[in-house]
């Protein structure tokens, strides 16, 4: 690992607590999900809750949707 440079930095008290669950839940050290949280960020790393997906809510059936195929990560994500 390389050297490490203490800081400090002020969260709200609701994010401390979610990083406190998630430090427990993956039994690693709130430095360690902050430091990966800000390489994600900042390398523009997404991760993906693949069950919680909305492709597996589709039903199966013909679209009323004619750009369906064309727009469906807008249909989907809300993106462009």
């Amino acid at each position: 690992m390389p050297h490490l440079k203490r800081t400090q930095i002020y969260f709200p008290e609701r994010l401390i607590d979610t990083i406190k669950e998630k430090a427990r839940k993956e039994h690693k050290s709130m430095a360690e999900i902050i430091r990966i949280a800000v390489k994600r960020y900042l390398t523009g790393e997404e991760t993906v809750d693949w069950d919680n997906d909305p492709v597996w809510k589709i039903k199966p059936g013909k679209s009323t949707l004619g750009n369906l195929s064309e727009e469906h990560d807008k249909y989907l994500y809300g993106r462009k």
